[in-house]
């Protein structure tokens, strides 16, 4: 699965990222690193080093493509791979997390709508978010569902996952309660006799978030601070604190539900999974509490990007808890779930195939480009944007076409006021960003065939990988027991 999911992922990635998904300081701040630690090799002068807003901690995990980068293509051009091996690699763990409380066939179905029926494809060429919800899976499932840690080497990788969820992004240190919890989970009543290993954990979790901050605070100290920063996006009224958390799942123009719809189930999924499959349940209402604290008491708790991204982490473990309470299949009601899961594809294939940064640009164009304008404006709604744009792109002509965001008045407009709606020209933001497609009919001079045999080959191999994945799962769902927890789902459904 992992093959086959990195192969379509990094198929319809950008020839590069530079701009997209990754700041230029980011890139700037693992080059220099590169540059540093080759100067401190071959002991010559170290150059000044360029900090990046969540730290030297994400930046490690760009080195080895950044490298990879100096011998092929571009730098930029192999970073592209990350963000897809990275959201290849927490469905295929997805994957195997629902394997241990549901059926294959009920598994696949609830890891292929998390692939491509949610905000996770979009953000597989993003790159903004997909290393913490990795990190944040991966702890769970090595403390709830992964083997006891009484090894002093599971330890230290429990460790070192819990630190880097909550540090490989600035906003991380919201994610500490739900750590916590997978710690208790853990230890428990026998702390006592486990205290040193319980002190090496929190030792290594505070050491690594510890070196973020650090080098975070090298970015943001010249600014003011980065709490500085923030206050400036808070609310004036605690009021708008409960609309936020409202519109962040149910906003017409960037609530998760509308580009995630297949999450719909969690109104019943995570109820029952809190009886079922308690620490699941428990793990996932911290997750994603944490992230609501930070955001409701913004006034615009979501930006420019596609969908509240700031919810990304919470989109794969609200897909376990269905695996919780739905441990086989049942067509009646997963009929739901696919059509749900279709919807997804339809609304997550426009923000994979649109850069979410033309929108900024035509909301440029158009004098629009306000927070405001772009995060709640239905004209501007990324869904309703990107499907525009494809509108025009499959209309082969080549003329301009002109399109006018114009709003309405109430009732009329102010005494001497003269609207400016200006018109733009959609046909230069309508081009898809896939390197595949937007070359597939064209000259591929030098590097440029390289590239685009790279991405052919990646498609290829992945849809084979994808469909072996696929008929592999339906022999073992024809002879494999469900397994004990599922079973006991079953139970507890027919005796309700």
């Amino acid at each position: 699965m992992f093959v086959g999911l990195s192969g379509c992922y990094i198929s319809l990635s950008p020839a590069s990222i530079a701009g997209q998904g990754y700041t230029g300081e980011e890139i700037d701040s693992g080059l220099r690193m590169l540059a540093i630690l080759t100067t401190c090799l071959k002991h010559h002068p170290v150059p000044p080093m360029v900090w990046s807003r969540h730290g030297p901690v994400p930046i490690l995990f760009d080195l080895p493509f950044l490298k990879l980068g100096k011998f092929f293509v571009s730098p930029d051009y192999m970073l592209s791979f990350q963000p897809g091996l990275m959201t290849a690699a927490l469905v295929a763990l997805l994957y195997l997390w629902l394997r241990k409380l549901c059926s294959p066939a009920m598994s696949l179905l609830l890891s292929l709508s998390a692939a491509f029926g949610t905000m996770l494809w979009p953000y597989a060429y993003i790159s903004l978010e997909t290393k913490q919800t990795f990190f944040v899976l991966l702890a769970g499932y090595l403390g709830i569902d992964g083997m006891q840690l009484r090894g002093w080497r599971r330890v230290l990788l429990f460790a070192v996952v819990c630190g880097l969820a909550v540090s490989v992004k600035s906003t991380g240190i919201v994610l500490v309660p739900a750590i916590a919890y997978l710690l208790y989970v853990q230890v428990g009543d026998d702390w006592r006799s486990r205290l040193g290993q319980l002190l090496w954990i929190v030792g290594i979790i505070v050491f690594i978030w510890g070196v973020g901050a650090v080098g975070r605070n090298y970015y943001w100290s010249p600014r003011g601070g980065g709490a500085q920063n923030l206050r400036s996006w808070l609310s004036y009224s605690w009021l708008q604190s409960f609309s936020n958390v409202i519109g962040l799942f149910g906003s017409p123009t960037k609530g998760l539900f509308v580009y995630s719809p297949v999450l719909l189930v969690s109104f019943y999924s995570v109820p029952r999974a809190l009886r079922v499959q308690r620490s699941i349940g428990i793990y996932t209402l911290l997750v994603g509490g944490g992230i609501l604290a930070l955001l409701a008491p913004l006034s615009t708790p979501v930006d420019e990007t596609w969908g509240p991204r700031y919810l990304h982490t919470i989109v794969p473990l609200l897909l376990l808890c269905a695996g919780a309470a739905w441990p086989k299949l049942h067509w009646p009601r997963d009929l739901v779930v696919v059509f749900l899961t279709a919807v997804g594809v339809a609304i997550s294939f426009l923000g994979a195939f649109y850069y979410y940064g033309v929108q900024d640009f035509a909301a440029r164009a158009a004098g629009q480009n306000t927070i405001e304008w772009i995060t709640a404006d239905p004209d501007w709604n990324h869904i309703v944007f990107d499907a525009r744009l494809l509108h025009v792109w499959l209309d082969k002509s080549s003329g301009p076409v002109l399109w006018v965001p114009k709003h309405t008045w109430v009732w009329r407009p102010p005494e001497g006021t003269t609207p400016d709606w200006r018109a733009i020209d959609l046909r230069p933001y309508c081009q898809p960003q896939s390197f595949l497609v937007r070359f597939w009919n064209s000259p591929k001079p030098g590097v440029v065939l390289v590239v685009f045999r790279t991405y052919l080959i990646a498609l290829i191999v992945g849809a084979v990988c994808l469909i072996w994945t696929i008929l592999r799962t339906i022999r073992e769902s024809r002879s494999a027991p469900v397994g004990n927890l599922a079973v006991a789902v079953e139970c507890t459904g027919a005796t309700q």
